[in-house]
């Protein structure tokens, strides 16, 4: 398992709309909501490292119907014990948004999402 360092209180994120929506930054395709949000090992969000010294903010979700889990679930490297990961893709577009985790009977699965990969500004119309 990886080290994980828990963020408290971070800006990004304080003070949000209950229901603010969230955009895949690449194609501008609706990911999910701030209402979908929620506290996994006592914060939302977590900065995390892979094995290759990547560091990310992952934003935690119950929902993501924009997000799409491809592959086999895999625990190599989980930065949640007891759950196992798939790569999350936007629907819209294919890029990767983050992770879908898959464990322990509550919640049996969420959302793990690179906050650097979404936007809370919609499409241009």
């Amino acid at each position: 398992m990886l080290r994980e360092t828990e963020v408290e209180n971070a800006p990004e994120t304080a003070g949000r709309d209950d229901d603010e929506a969230l955009y895949c930054i690449a194609c501008g395709a609706l990911v999910t909501r701030s209402r979908w949000r929620f506290t996994m090992n006592d914060d939302h969000e977590h900065v995390v490292f892979n094995p290759a010294g990547l560091v990310f903010r992952v934003l935690c979700f119950r929902e993501a119907p924009g997000a799409a889990a491809i592959g086999p679930a895999t625990g190599e490297f989980t930065w949640f014990r007891g759950f196992r990961w798939r790569v999350a893709s936007c629907a819209g577009c294919g890029v990767q948004l983050g992770w879908r985790f898959e464990g322990k009977p509550f919640p049996r699965l969420f959302f793990g999402l690179d906050q650097a990969r979404l936007s809370t500004k919609p499409p241009p119309t």
